[in-house]
């Protein structure tokens, strides 16, 4: 098991960071206002390499991301969700072999606009756990990419201008597939405007000195369409892209399967030019290898399976292991992250919604508890503070002692919520006929609960999802 302490050291200052993630490009080459700003081909090589742990006493360093020759060098990466890829829930999963972390979806307007948003979304040298004055994330939060929502070029420029200089790279959603996108015109949506999408992409390449990526999903029309769409965007400056292997229509219970090969040919057909990373059925260490074997990405990405278990890339449930969980338990993981929240609350510039934000977070970790522990879900559900949260997870302990619980038993719960079972007793998504529907779902792959109320922080919901 990896100390429960965070072993991490800032290796860099913020501003040489940024510096060093965009180094100056060729002669004639280097961004405009008219002329997109390229990076090398191994730039997202090149920055996870930077933040390997180079102390052999540093636990990290024993895990797989970092150990495996297999993985050296690739990208297992933090998805971005909404309230819920949060500052003190990223150090959690880099604590446990996660190399890149995305921030949460920030909306670009209401980050430039309301000034309450923008201070929940970033630190500007006022949180409790930052040096006075000096903004940005906390320095052991590194490498991280920003991934903003939006669909005015101008609005999401000024967005991400304000905090180029405290992240190593810049992301467009385009995967977000709820009603509110459609109805804000970004997210998954922006994909069927390709000129205007164009257009945000080469607007953000030529301002920015890092990286600007783009995460898409499959156009509904198809591979081919969307293998277009992917040069044109590369064209215009991308410097990654990252591929949900599923279309908009797929989410909640309409999930269904990740295409894997989709991913394979955006590899096959702009990998050569930049980095291409896999979004989609990623639920353990197994599942990386495959995924990067088969698609021949530069990293995979998770979210809901890393949502519910941050340690997904240790060796746990894997064939090595005989399919056991080999890392912490769900009761350590929760206590883990309440203790990184006393010290980075997530809603002090570390883009979660406070209390809500922890609520979730411990109602994730601890679901196969709750579900038959209505008492201790109930404080879960209504903690009015973190002493509440702690005091669900001591009863989950005592009641894991009484019952002679093992960790090596515990598997998915929450992750696996929309599955059934089938006729031969093997889990199978729910599939509803009506892809066109617009029910507000939770997406298994995308920023979670894409709704108002996770934007602008109401705190009202219990966390229960």
């Amino acid at each position: 098991l990896v100390d429960s302490s965070l072993a991490m050291t800032a290796t860099h200052d913020l501003q040489a960071e940024a510096a060093a993630v965009a180094p100056p490009s060729p002669a004639g080459d280097n961004g405009s206002p008219n002329q997109p700003r390229r990076h090398p081909r191994t730039w997202l090589r090149d920055l996870v390499s930077r933040h390997e742990p180079t102390d052999p006493s540093d636990p990290r360093s024993k895990l797989p991301a970092f150990s495996d020759p297999s993985l050296r060098g690739k990208a297992l990466v933090v998805a971005p969700m909404v309230d819920q890829s949060d500052l003190p829930y990223r150090l959690l999963c880099r604590r446990y072999g996660s190399n890149l972390c995305f921030t949460p979806m920030i909306h670009a307007r209401l980050f430039t606009e309301k000034a309450t948003y923008k201070n929940k979304f970033w630190n500007w040298g006022g949180a409790s756990w930052s040096e006075p004055g000096v903004p940005g994330t906390a320095p052991e939060d590194r490498p991280l990419i920003a991934q903003f929502c939006g669909g005015d070029p101008e609005v999401l420029l000024k967005a991400t201008k304000s905090i180029e200089a405290h992240v190593d790279g810049v992301d467009l959603n385009c995967g977000c597939p709820q009603g509110i996108a459609r109805r804000g015109k970004y997210g998954a949506f922006l994909l069927e405007d390709g000129d205007h999408l164009e257009s945000i992409v080469r607007l953000l390449a030529s301002n920015l000195s890092v990286p600007v990526s783009v995460k898409v999903r499959i156009l509904p029309s198809g591979v081919e369409d969307s293998l277009r769409l992917y040069e044109r965007l590369v064209d215009a400056g991308a410097a990654m892209i990252t591929v949900h292997g599923r279309n908009r229509h797929q989410k909640g219970p309409l999930t269904g399967a990740c295409d894997w090969d989709a991913i394979k040919r955006v590899v096959e057909t702009i990998g050569d030019r930049v980095p291409v990373m896999a979004n989609g059925g990623i639920s353990n260490l197994d599942d990386a290898r495959k995924c990067l074997a088969h698609t021949g990405a530069d990293g995979v990405m998770s979210s809901e399976a890393i949502l519910e278990y941050p340690a997904i890339f240790t060796e746990s449930h894997t064939a090595a292991v005989g399919g056991k969980r080999r890392g912490p338990g769900r009761a350590q993981i929760a206590r883990e992250f309440l203790e990184i929240c006393r010290t980075y609350p997530p809603n002090e510039g570390g883009q979660g919604s406070g209390q809500k934000c922890m609520r979730i977070h411990t109602h994730r970790y601890l679901h196969a508890d709750l579900q038959s522990n209505p008492a201790i879900r109930d404080i879960v559900s209504y903690a009015d503070d973190i002493d509440d949260l702690f005091r669900a997870v001591d009863k989950v302990e005592e009641l894991h002692e009484s019952v002679g619980h093992r960790v090596e038993d515990e598997g998915p719960s929450w992750y696996v919520r929309h599955r059934n079972e089938d006729g031969n007793g093997s889990n199978a998504i729910k599939v509803n006929a009506d892809e066109d529907s617009e029910e507000e779902e939770v997406d298994p792959d995308e920023a979670v609960g894409c709704s108002v109320g996770l934007f602008m922080g109401n705190d009202n919901d219990d966390g229960d999802y």
